[in-house]
Parts: structure tokens; sequence; C-alpha cells
């Protein structure tokens, strides 16, 4: 019973840290980009959603990599603020690259949230897999 409470409270505690990490990568993410998600979400636009959805996606397979790497609370917070980093200057880089990105999703343009959130997802993927024990 007591290595079930003692793989509970580590569960909670991981989860409490990948959730607080994920709000701040989202509060981040919508501060920095120059239209406002939520009000173009709520207006129908698909492809405000979907950028920021795969946005949300690609972070989460960090956050999922550093938890099963780390050893411990704070080193999985130490790769979560990492793959923070490396995500938010990929999407930097994307918008320097494709500079009417953002327009383009203002405009509802969804081949412009597929890239967006494709891109997110391809680079979450390798941000993990580089992520070693």
């Amino acid at each position: 019973m007591l290595d079930f409470l003692t793989a509970l409270l580590a569960f909670v505690a991981h989860l409490a840290v990948a959730l607080g990490l994920a709000a701040v990568f989202l509060l981040a993410y919508v501060r920095t980009t120059p239209h406002q998600e939520h009000e173009l979400i709520r207006k129908g636009n698909a492809a405000a959603a979907l950028g920021l959805v795969g946005a949300l996606i690609g972070f989460a397979i960090v956050l999922a990599r550093a938890i099963t790497v780390s050893h411990g609370l704070g080193e999985t917070l130490v790769w979560g603020l990492i793959g923070l980093v490396i995500q938010a200057v990929g999407h930097w880089a994307l918008a320097r690259y494709l500079p009417r990105l953002y327009a383009a999703i203002e405009e509802g343009d969804m081949a412009a949230g597929i890239m967006k959130a494709g891109v997110a997802v391809a680079l979450g993927l390798v941000n993990a897999a580089c992520m070693t024990p």
C-alpha cells in the first residue's frame, strides 16, 4: 500500500508540474502571437484553433518525454523549460520563414494553420527525442 501511495504522490506531483508548464507555455504562446487566438477561435476561425492545438500537442509531447527521462520533479521542470524555449524558438523561426503566416491564420487560411500545427508537432517530436536520460 505504501508503494501505491508513493507512486500516486509522484503522479500527482508530475501532473501538477506538467499542467503548470503547459499553462505557462499557452500563456507565453498567446501573448507572443500578433493576433488574439481566443477571439479568433470564438469567431470560428479553424486555422487559429488548429495552430493553437498543434502548438499545445507539440509541447505536450515534449512534456511527456521530460517526465519519462527525468529522475525527479526538478529535472522534469528543467527539461520542460528547455523544451518550452525550443518550441518558442521554433515558432519564432517559422514566423520569420513565412512572414505572412499570422496574417493568413487571421484570415482563416487552413493551410497556414496546418503548417503551424505540423511544424509544432514535428519540432515537439524531435525535441522530445533529443532528451536522453
